[in-house]
């Protein structure tokens, strides 16, 4: 795993990274950490699982890197440092996964990161799908939601070459297997991957690129309860 530092202070960015190195080496985990104070200095974009970046950087700010970053490698999983709540609305444009005051560093930098480690774990995972006796691996994080039309499943895609892949399967089945990924069965017919939801309401559900999906107006409760938990756990979040 490479976990890319950035911050104009160099003394922040070894302070970060002594914290997560000790942290590292005293759980037994592979990482590889690349400081920088200077973001332009940074070449290999798609190189990194997770980026830690301080955001006011005076000419190139941490968001501008963060589209940078995005733009190369969409599933990266950003966290901000900064001294200034103010810029936490440009956080939640990039889609930062955490956002940590430098005055609280100490205490939640750690915790932090092994939510990002675990998130970075989450969107590497593949699932195995047969298309015409052929076994194809499909990334989670590829997945924007499921559809079921008698025994034919449709999996529509996103962040990949195809759009979708159809096969013969059995939702409940997919359900059960893919609950623990972060999806959602929404109605009979739908299982959406929560990463992609916009904004569930009665008897809908948005998702990334204007799609509407019906949902159980029966369920409505439950499924906004089960979303909000893992919104809860798995977004961007302020400390």
């Amino acid at each position: 795993m490479n976990v890319l530092i950035c911050d104009d202070e160099w003394r922040v960015t070894e302070q970060v990274s002594e914290l997560l190195q000790k942290h590292c080496a005293e759980n037994g985990m592979q990482v590889r950490f690349h400081l920088f104070d200077d973001p332009c200095a940074i070449k290999d974009l798609a190189g990194y699982d997770i980026a830690i970046l301080d955001i006011d950087m005076g000419d190139f700010s941490g968001i501008d890197l963060a589209w940078r970053l995005r733009k190369e490698k969409p599933g990266i999983v950003i966290i901000f440092l900064t001294n200034f709540i103010q810029y936490a609305p440009e956080g939640f444009e990039v889609q930062a996964f955490r956002y940590l005051l430098k005055t609280n560093m100490q205490e939640r930098l750690v915790p932090y990161f092994e939510d990002a480690v675990k998130e970075v774990v989450r969107k590497k995972q593949i699932i195995t799908i047969s298309v015409n006796s052929e076994l194809i691996d499909i990334p989670v994080n590829h997945i924007l939601y499921l559809e079921s039309n008698l025994r034919i499943v449709i999996m529509h895609l996103i962040h990949d070459e195809r759009t979708e892949y159809r096969f013969y399967g059995n939702m409940t089945d997919l359900s059960e297997k893919l609950e623990d990924l972060g999806f959602l069965r929404i109605q009979k017919s739908f299982l959406v991957n929560m990463e992609y939801i916009e904004q569930m309401q009665y008897e809908k559900v948005h998702l990334r690129g204007g799609i509407v999906l019906p949902s159980s107006a029966k369920s409505h409760k439950e499924l906004k309860q089960h979303y909000l938990k893992w919104r809860g756990k798995n977004r961007w979040a302020i400390s």
